[in-house]
């Protein structure tokens, strides 16, 4: 038989062993990520959510080092030459109450609604498949379990810190639960995935007064709603049609008597989308729309940077090869195209510096507890996905290293 077939015999054999094997590992990989999400802890403060991680890991024989606070980084292989290839899975939850009547329900203030908790339990699932086969790895996996991701500023802590280094990473692998489809759909993108964000806070100063004399001040709820109206037009009569953005003002407040016309009207939001020359235009745009329309009803303002997050952007080779590996697993598995979606991850950051693939597994419960989205309260994920998200992540870090040497 020629080497090249038996070689692809064997990748193939590989990958249906990985499937099997987080199979087999389904319940241990489930009561990991129900004790993750139990104690959910938000931004980069996760003291519990990290010991637990780093505990599972040495369990498995795997030392994690914590390069920043609550950031891990641990490494497998390295016992042959090779590339490095990461993968990442954030463990962050939201600062909200959780409503789904699980008995695994959170314990503490914050809740894991973003499935974060899933994300960590996979990457420990594939963390111990991957040791398991460790003599056969042809190059180093560096496993990276981020805080802060909600807040956009895990990443790029870790970066800074050295997760890209020592050794340096080649590729790297990053995933998200989604709520579009049932168990066993694998979404994905070539090119621009998820869109960038720029959080803002814009502060209107005007001038108070009495009600019933406008006439003696500066009324900064004028402008705002100004304001406000211009930055719509902006998606409604300056972007292309077959581009995306969006501007979400989610807050507008000012005043506290119906009397009194206040000093400052705050007004706080997002603007979204996946070119990079749109982003810029609109960023551009926005400052002269503020600044033009506050000199126009003589007040002034300050704005105040809270996200600054590029897109995520798919490696379209790298991606092609990684969606490869994951049909010839044999599993029965639907692959959907072209799911470019509007939320961000700041995996971008990572993947504005090294080659990304990303995934998207599909989770959502078939009866009436699949009513509910990400971060409401009463979502519920169906747990059917953790093997899958595990394997997928074992078998492409694995054959990648294989077959990139």
């Amino acid at each position: 038989m020629p080497w090249e077939k038996l070689s692809k015999i064997r990748g193939k054999l590989m990958m249906n062993m990985f499937m099997k094997r987080a199979n087999e590992l389904k319940e241990e990989i489930i009561a990991i990520r129900r004790d993750l999400h139990s104690m959910p802890e938000i931004m980069n403060d996760l003291p519990k959510t990290t010991a637990y991680v780093k505990a599972k890991l040495l369990e498995m024989g795997i030392e994690a080092q914590e390069i920043i606070s609550s950031g891990l980084v641990a490494l497998l292989g390295g016992k042959k030459p090779g590339k490095t290839i990461l993968i990442r899975a954030d463990m962050d939850g939201l600062n909200m109450t959780e409503d789904s009547g699980l008995e695994f329900a959170s314990t503490t203030p914050y809740a894991h609604t973003c499935g974060h908790d899933l994300h960590a339990a996979m990457l420990l699932g594939a963390a111990k498949m991957l040791k398991e086969r460790e003599d056969e790895i042809e190059g180093t996996i560096k496993l990276m379990f981020q805080p802060g991701e909600e807040y956009f500023i895990g990443a790029k802590a870790m970066i800074d810190a050295g997760v890209l280094e020592n050794p340096k990473v080649d590729a790297a692998i990053g995933m998200h639960t989604m709520l579009n489809a049932p168990v066993g759909t694998i979404g994905y993108q070539h090119g621009y995935t998820l869109s960038s964000v720029d959080g803002f806070k814009i502060t209107i100063k005007g001038k108070g007064c009495h009600g019933a004399m406008p006439e003696k001040g500066v009324d900064p709820i004028n402008v705002g709603v100004h304001v406000y109206l211009g930055l719509q037009e902006l998606i409604a009569r300056e972007v292309s049609g077959f581009e995306t953005a969006i501007i979400t003002l989610g807050q507008f407040s000012a005043g506290a008597a119906p009397n009194i016309i206040p000093d400052t009207c705050v007004l706080q939001g997002t603007m979204r989308t996946y070119s990079k020359e749109v982003r810029e235009y609109l960023f551009n745009r926005m400052q002269e729309i503020i600044d033009l329309t506050c000199k126009k009803y003589r007040a002034s303002f300050e704005y105040e940077v809270l996200s600054n997050v590029p897109s995520l952007y798919t490696d379209p080779e790298l991606l092609d090869e990684m969606l490869g590996y994951v049909k010839e697993m044999d599993a029965d598995f639907t692959l959907l195209k072209d799911q470019r979606a509007t939320p961000t991850d700041d995996i971008a950051f990572i993947s504005e510096l090294v080659p990304t693939a990303h995934f998207q597994f599909n989770c959502k419960m078939q009866d009436e507890r699949g009513a509910f989205p990400h971060h409401h309260p009463k979502v519920v994920f169906d747990e059917d996905v953790l093997p899958i998200g595990a394997a997928v992540n074992a078998q492409c870090a694995f054959n990648w290293l294989k077959n990139n040497k």
